[in-house]
């Protein structure tokens, strides 16, 4: 009630002002553009940590909401994209294409799309290839040389060094360890990788040549001839023009003395409206909620300095049962962008997102990778949406042991056990597996793989050895994937939200409320200023500069369970 008597004056004092602005803003009818630069992660919720480590890119949810209420204004008649440096995954990209690809429907009118891009490359063009028209700089050599997978194998060096890998595994197509094991991919790896390789680059010559006046024989030889100077990507069909960004500028009149008015969405002030927002007395729980499972999945709490890096069971067990048990959420939203990794974390997830999906509607959208642990917890859901480009799959089980025996041995080291058992030192550094360790690991791995399978099949409605052909460990694409029922559909993260608000009967445009572990404040500042805060910041900037278009990416060897390093640009995967 005190609320409210306060709110009601504030409303009659506000009401002139923004009259006044409203009337203001009617006489200025000077068409706009709409500038909107895109570079580093743009992904679909905020990046974890404190404000200054949130740099690295944009909420693409957050970024949808900005553009519909910009393009309320029917002043803007161009929308001018300006591409930098990606460091998105496929999918992600592929959900921001789809979002460009929006922008006229979210306008509900005509515009004029336009896609500078600063650093010309494969990833970039097909982003920009979304938008009515292509520029590229004059000067900039264009880096479109196709899709390449690029792995390198330790085997021989491990083997010189005198380090053995022992390696169990569940599946002839889970090669996670193959790196560490062999002088190339087996049969099955190079199979399954030329396979995921083939899907992605057919989708992308299929969307650069659904260009106006491009065709799939001249994209094909445009990626097969490259890089190119700019004139000759315009001549191949991979952009329409290449001004520098001044010319640009100046070609669609919005420079300094232009008739467009050039604002970027932090400059435009949305729609001014005769009266004042209505002020909010209490701000409720949105009835839809987002359950994120991001990163490797990881036994323990995580509350040092490595969280951040991954997802525990614990914490995705809580907030399963927090939504379940909260009247207000009607459906929930479960972001999986993980390439896998404890098994027992994984199964403690299952259980918890099925407890969910007995009471409420639960959809998954898959992000870049949702496989191994991450398709295990997915699998729980009613409906899984992934874009073509999300690496999924991966349904098997591997375990690994290095050792240095030889090496030990070569340098003279000595080691002196004390058993009480004769398997006690079983995970030892120092020698491999018995015979007898091996034998019990096998069918640890191989009950560990059967469970995987009753719960895929279980969630998929589906029987264990309908769905063991497609598993063995092999990971495909979305695309792929839909047609061996592994996903329910293709699509973004709107059609997922669409597809649970109508399980969950609420309007699919209401706000999500973020499902988050509670931390107490002091945790969060320990986890931030820990010992592995500087390396971490390290970590970060280098991932940034090695996500663009023009240089290589790295690959944690411990996150091998998917081909992470698979991209349209040369790819090199760096031991640490």
């Amino acid at each position: 009630m005190l609320r409210l008597l306060w709110a009601l004056p504030l409303w009659i004092l506000l009401t002139p002002i923004a009259l006044i602005r409203w009337i203001i803003t009617r006489f200025q009818r000077g068409p706009r553009a709409l500038e909107i630069i895109l570079e580093g992660e743009v992904d679909l919720l905020p990046g974890e940590g404190p404000p200054w480590r949130r740099w690295r890119g944009t909420a693409r949810r957050q970024l949808r909401r900005d553009l519909r209420e910009r393009l309320r204004d029917r002043r803007v008649q161009i929308v001018l994209l300006r591409i930098g440096a990606l460091s998105s995954g496929l999918a992600q990209l592929t959900a921001l294409r789809g979002l460009i690809g929006e922008l006229k429907a979210l306008a509900g009118r005509d515009l004029k799309i336009v896609a500078y891009v600063h650093q010309p490359g494969t990833r970039s063009l097909w982003l920009a290839s979304a938008a009515d028209e292509i520029v590229i700089p004059p000067h900039a050599p264009v880096m479109a040389m196709g899709s390449a997978l690029e792995l390198n194998y330790y085997g021989e060096a491990l083997d010189k060094a005198g380090i053995d890998v022992d390696v169990v595994s569940a599946g002839a197509f889970k090669s996670a360890m193959e790196p560490f094991t062999r002088t190339g991919p087996s049969e099955a790896s190079a199979e399954a990788l030329n396979a995921l390789l083939d899907d992605l680059h057919e989708q992308l010559v299929a969307d650069l040549a659904a260009r106006p006046g491009a065709d799939e024989a001249q994209i094909r030889a445009a990626l097969d001839s490259g890089p190119h100077l700019a004139a000759a990507a315009v001549a191949h069909g991979l952009a329409d023009q290449a001004l520098d960004l001044e010319a640009l500028y100046e070609a669609l009149d919005c420079h300094e003395d232009g008739k467009l008015d050039r604002l970027t969405l932090d400059e435009h002030p949305g729609v001014v409206r005769p009266w004042p927002q209505r002020p909010r007395l209490r701000q409720r729980p949105a009835p839809l909620a987002v359950l994120p499972v991001v990163g490797a999945i990881r036994d323990g709490d995580l509350e040092g300095p490595d969280r951040g890096r991954g997802v525990t069971g614990r914490q995705v067990v809580e907030l399963a049962d927090a939504a379940r048990k909260r009247k207000r959420v009607k459906g929930v939203l479960l972001y999986v962008d993980s390439p896998g990794g404890s098994a027992t974390a994984s199964e403690e997830m299952w259980r918890a997102i099925r407890r969910l999906a007995a009471e409420k509607p639960v959809v998954v959208w898959m992000g870049d990778y949702a496989a191994s642990g991450g398709y295990y917890v997915a699998s729980a859901a009613h409906h899984i949406v992934a874009s073509p480009a999300t690496l999924t799959g991966s349904i098997g089980v591997i375990a690994a042991k290095p050792h240095a025996e030889r090496l030990m041995a070569r340098l003279g080291v000595h080691t002196a056990r004390f058993e009480r058992g004769p398997q006690a030192t079983m995970f030892s550094l120092a020698r491999g597996f018995t015979e007898a360790e091996r034998v019990a690991m096998v069918e640890s791995i191989t009950a560990f793989y059967d469970l995987f399978l009753a719960r895929v099949a279980e969630g998929r409605d589906r029987t264990p050895e309908s769905v063991h052909p497609v598993a063995q460990g092999r990971v495909w694409t979305g695309h792929q994937a839909l047609g061996h029922g592994l996903v329910d559909s293709l699509g973004d993260e709107q059609a997922a939200l669409r597809l649970l608000a109508e399980r969950a009967g609420v309007a699919a445009d209401l706000p999500l409320q973020l499902l988050r572990p509670k931390r107490p404040l002091v945790a969060r500042i320990l986890a931030q200023l820990g010992p592995g805060a500087m390396a971490r910041q390290v970590e970060a900037l280098a991932e940034q500069a090695l996500g663009a278009d023009l240089g290589p990416l790295t690959l944690d060897p411990a996150q091998l369970d998917t081909p992470r390093c698979l991209t349209w640009c040369p790819i090199r995967v760096k031991a640490r």
